[in-house]
């Protein structure tokens, strides 16, 4: 039997599950707060701004991550659509993507949904990847 990595989530102290060998949860943040400060700002933790101490991290679940999106609504408007992947039947959440049935089964062209904006799936319009790789390689 293979045992799942789990990681606690610093805002809801839950265990979840982490991202492979890491200590990253899957869909969610590992937020760098020390960074966030800066000399007259809320903080001002200028050995890890200057690199010589690591920043402390707040990780955050899935869920906390959507509490905060919905705690600052502009935020999560910034941070926007197809985000995470989501194989659910009904959305996890606004941020959520899945890929539909015909994924990549016809040559290049992916074929996506979106929960954005009402957490609803809604089906994205296919797109050539291959196209957009040659007009990549043509500029």
């Amino acid at each position: 039997m293979i045992e799942e990595n789990l990681v606690t989530c610093s805002a809801c102290e839950k265990s979840v599950k982490a991202v492979r060998d890491t200590d990253l949860p899957d869909d969610g943040w590992v937020l760098d707060f020390d960074y966030f400060g800066y000399y007259s700002g809320f903080t001002d933790e200028i050995h890890a701004l200057l690199g010589a101490e690591p920043s402390r991290k707040f990780t955050m679940c899935h869920d906390c991550v959507v509490k905060l999106l919905e705690l600052f609504p502009r935020l999560g408007e910034l941070v926007g659509a197809n985000n995470h992947p989501c194989q659910d039947a009904v959305p996890c959440c606004r941020h959520a993507w899945q890929a539909t049935e015909f994924f990549a089964k016809k040559g290049f062209v992916v074929h996506t949904r979106t929960a954005w904006p009402d957490a609803v799936w809604h089906d994205d319009p296919p797109y050539d990847a291959y196209a957009d790789l040659v007009a990549e390689e043509d500029k």
